[in-house]
């Protein structure tokens, strides 16, 4: 489904994710091409994914956690439990 057929509840998920991805990788001082390169995924994905404007796998955040040092859920969640 093109990004403009989906609803709005996925976009604003999709943004919030990706907005927590853009301060992580900020608090460490981290470019996109930085993080992309220790998560293994291209620069213009880590982009996308901080833009809201990319269908985010499973396996993408895993990896992405992983190269920031936090647990998947804190990409979807701002606070620990």
């Amino acid at each position: 489904m093109p990004p403009d057929d989906l609803p709005p509840w996925i976009q604003q998920h999709r943004w919030a994710v990706g907005q927590r991805l853009r301060a992580l990788r900020q608090e460490r001082k981290l470019t996109q091409m930085q993080l992309g390169a220790l998560a293994g995924l291209d620069n213009n994905t880590i982009s996308r994914i901080e833009n809201g404007r990319y269908p985010t796998s499973i396996d993408q955040i895993a990896r992405l956690a992983r190269a920031l040092d936090v647990p998947p859920y804190r990409l979807f969640h701002d606070c620990d439990p």
